[in-house]
């Protein structure tokens, strides 16, 4: 949900008039797309913003780890 929540207060997700997308529709196309059931995509997304500050972004950190994780072992610095 902390990729959602992301996508959907960064505003890039659009539509062609250039609309925000809102965060229902933005969590529906991520149940589809990854076969998944996020539930109730209002509370969920409370529940990372309202996360502690170490906790706040754990899973994109865990992502950024594995970028930089592939970058080194590509010989790239």
């Amino acid at each position: 949900m902390e990729l959602v929540s992301g996508l959907f207060l960064s505003k890039r997700i659009v539509y062609k008039n250039g609309t925000p997308v809102p965060l229902s529709v933005i969590t529906k196309s991520f149940e589809e797309l990854f076969n998944i059931k996020l539930g109730d995509c209002y509370k969920k997304h409370e529940s990372v913003i309202s996360r502690k500050p170490t906790k706040l972004t754990e899973f994109l950190d865990e992502l950024r780890k594995f970028i930089i994780e592939e970058r080194e072992n590509k010989g790239y610095r």
